[in-house]
C-alpha cells in the first residue's frame, strides 16, 4: 500500500467513486482499487478490524491528496469488485453477497492479507452458507486452509454423498488449496461413515421393541424355509425372507460406498426386494407398506450413526 496523489494516477485511468456507503465525502481516508475506484472511508473503522491499517495510520503521511479535499489516498492490490466485499464485511449492517466462489476467495485472501480476522471469518460463514450445496469439496478445502474446523466437518459431511470418495474421477478444482494430510482426513471420516452406515444393516438391534409387530417378522413360507436368514434383533434373533436379507446386503454395500441418507432413496435395491417378494403369496399383499416403513426406520438409524462419527482434528 502506498500513498499517492490523485492526479498522477487520473493521468493514466478515470477515477470513480464506489456507490453508498463508500461515497461519503465526509471521510477521512480514500482507498483507491486497483481499477480506480475510489472508496470513502473511515480511519477508525479500519483500524479497528485491521491491525495492518491501525499500524500504517500511526506512520507519518505525506501530502499527497484526492482531488476533492485534503483527504488522504492509499491504493491498493485488489480489484473493486474484491474491495467492496471487504469493507461490506467490516461495516456495521452490511453484508456481501458474493458472485462466485473465486470472488469470495479473492476476499478472503484480502482479509487475510489486511490481518482482518473478523471479516475473515464473516466471509467463511458467508460462503458456506451460499456455496455449500454444489461446492462442498472446494469449501472443504477453504475450510482446512484457513483452520475453520466446524465448517471442514459441515462440508465432509456433505461429501458423504459422493459415491467412492477417493477414486481418480473424485478430483476437484479445490485440491489447489489443500495439502495431502487435509485429504487423507477428508478420505478417512468418508470411508469411516461408510463403515459405520453399512454396520446398521446387518445387525437389527436397534430397532425398537415396538417393530416386532411388523409384518416383515411374521412366519410365511419364504421365512421358514431351509433359505431363510437369521438376523440379530433388539427383541431375539428373527428369520427374514431371502429377498429382506439380500437388500440389507445391497443396500449396506451401497452405504459403504456413499454413506448418506439419499441412498435409500434410490431405488434400485429397493425395487429389487419389492419384485423378489411378490414371488411369495404372503408377502405380496403387505410389503410394500412394510417395507416403507423399515426404510424410515432404517434411514433414522443411518443418520444417527453417522452423525457420530467425526472428522479427525487437524494438528
Amino acid at each position: 500500500m502506498t500513498l499517492v496523489s490523485s492526479s498522477v494516477m487520473a493521468d493514466t485511468e478515470e477515477i470513480t467513486t464506489a456507490q453508498a456507503p463508500f461515497d461519503d465525502h465526509n471521510c477521512d481516508i480514500i482507498l483507491r482499487s486497483s481499477n480506480g475506484v475510489d472508496f470513502h472511508v473511515f480511519k477508525l473503522i479500519l483500524a479497528l478490524v485491521s491491525p495492518v491499517f491501525k499500524d500504517m495510520f500511526t506512520l507519518p503521511q505525506s501530502e499527497s491528496q484526492s482531488d476533492v479535499s485534503s483527504v488522504p489516498v492509499v491504493t491498493v492490490a485488489e480489484s473493486s469488485t474484491t474491495l467492496e466485499s471487504l469493507l461490506l464485511l467490516c461495516y456495521p449492517a452490511t453484508t456481501p453477497t458474493f458472485d462466485g466462489l473465486d470472488d469470495a476467495k479473492a476476499v478472503m485472501e484480502a482479509a487475510r492479507k489486511y490481518d482482518m480476522q473478523a471479516a475473515l471469518s464473516r466471509a467463511g460463514d458467508i460462503t458456506m452458507a451460499q456455496f455449500l450445496p454444489n461446492h462442498f469439496l472446494e469449501l472443504y478445502a477453504l475450510s482446512c486452509r484457513f483452520g475453520w474446523e466446524h465448517h471442514a466437518q459441515t462440508a465432509a459431511t456433505q461429501a458423504l454423498t459422493i459415491k467412492n470418495l477417493g477414486r481418480p474421477s473424485n478430483k476437484f478444482d479445490g485440491m489447489r488449496d489443500i495439502n495431502a494430510l487435509d485429504h487423507h482426513r477428508l478420505l478417512e471420516y468418508h470411508y469411516k461413515c461408510g463403515v459405520a452406515a453399512q454396520a446398521v444393516g446387518s445387525s437389527l438391534s436397534w430397532l425398537g421393541f415396538s417393530s416386532r409387530q411388523m409384518q416383515l417378522w411374521r412366519h410365511c413360507s419364504c421365512r421358514s424355509g431351509t433359505d431363510a436368514m437369521i438376523v440379530q434383533a433388539d427383541f431375539g434373533n428373527i428369520k427374514v425372507a431371502p429377498w429382506f436379507y439380500e437388500y440389507l446386503v445391497s443396500s449396506g454395500k451401497e452405504l459403504l460406498a456413499k454413506p448418506c441418507n439419499s441412498t435409500l432413496w434410490e431405488l434400485a435395491s429397493y425395487n429389487r426386494a419389492i419384485t423378489k417378494a411378490t414371488e411369495c403369496i404372503y408377502c405380496r399383499s403387505t410389503v410394500v407398506e412394510n417395507m416403507d416403513r423399515f426404510r424410515v426406520l432404517y434411514i433414522a438409524q443411518v443418520k444417527k450413526v453417522v452423525a457420530t462419527v467425526r472428522l479427525e482434528a487437524s494438528d
